[in-house]
């Protein structure tokens, strides 16, 4: 009885030594077509730039992120969230320079507060020509 309880126990490690090998063996061959696919693709670029490769400047990078907080105010606005929640987001709250985590934390409470319904469009135009305008000289 116990020959017979070990011999199932062998058989059994065996199967499983040679799932795990087999398993192994397609991980290595898939991981190897992804290596290969990477470094074609990273051999060839394409010859068309589009929008999002093109280097961006610090203006429009923070444009962006005045987007991003006047999005995020109308959503918390529509939700019924309270104002401090929008301040304590992370674009506001770990900006380092106190005076553009001023600027930022009053895009947020001017679109807090905005009643009427404006499209995505819309809101991008207005966000970037108050911050293309403050960024002016």
């Amino acid at each position: 009885m116990i020959f017979l309880r070990w011999g199932i126990f062998g058989i059994l490690a065996v199967a499983g030594l040679l799932f795990v090998y087999n398993s192994s063996k397609s991980l290595a061959a898939r991981h190897e077509r992804v290596a290969a696919a990477a470094s074609a693709a990273g051999a060839a670029p394409t010859a068309t730039a589009t929008a999002d490769d093109a280097p961006r400047t610090p203006i429009v990078v923070a444009c962006e992120v005045e987007l991003t907080v006047a999005q995020r105010a109308i959503e918390a606005h529509r939700d019924a969230e309270p104002m401090d929640r929008v301040l304590r987001m992370r674009e506001i709250a770990f900006e380092e320079d106190a005076e553009r985590r001023r600027r930022l934390s009053g895009v947020a409470h001017r679109w807090f507060v905005y009643d009427l319904d404006i499209d995505a469009p819309a809101l991008r135009r207005a966000v970037y020509s108050e911050c293309e305008a403050l960024k002016k000289p």
